[in-house]
């Protein structure tokens, strides 16, 4: 059930992301004037959902401790794997073409910007629930 909460937490995260930086990409790579079609917003949702399982990799807090290099590898793998997902559907629903390294360094700056925002915005969030978890304990003692 953890495991589905983070999922589903994550989903919400990187679907404000790709909503985001799809704001910006669109004007930029295709112009204002671009008429976009309501599938677009299924594109998002169904990419976006991609993204949150391939979290699977990434040990949640209460599990099992992970080494340093470990959960580096992890990360990384995850980055990987986001790259690949965000890329073949990218391509699949026709948002870019490779015959443009324009717009494939577009995409690749969008997939580094949200998955480092959402990383930043887990991190606070962690750090924010630690703080206030230890605050308690020193309430109990």
């Amino acid at each position: 059930m953890k495991r589905l909460e983070s999922m589903f937490i994550l989903f919400e995260k990187v679907t404000v992301g790709v909503v985001f930086v799809t704001a910006v990409y669109i004007p930029v790579f295709y112009g204002w004037e671009t008429e976009i079609y309501a599938n677009i917003l299924w594109q998002i949702l169904f990419l976006s959902a991609v993204c949150a399982l391939g979290s699977m990799i990434l040990p949640l807090e209460g599990e099992k401790e992970v080494s340093r290099i470990s959960m580096f590898v992890r990360i990384i793998l995850y980055y990987v794997y986001i790259n690949v997902v965000v890329l073949g559907l990218g391509l699949f629903y026709e948002w870019f073409t490779f015959r443009n390294g324009w717009q494939v360094l577009g995409m690749e700056l969008a997939i580094t910007f949200v998955y480092g925002m959402v990383a930043f915005i887990s991190y606070r969030s962690q750090c924010r629930e630690a703080k206030r978890m230890n605050q308690k304990l020193k309430e109990i003692q």
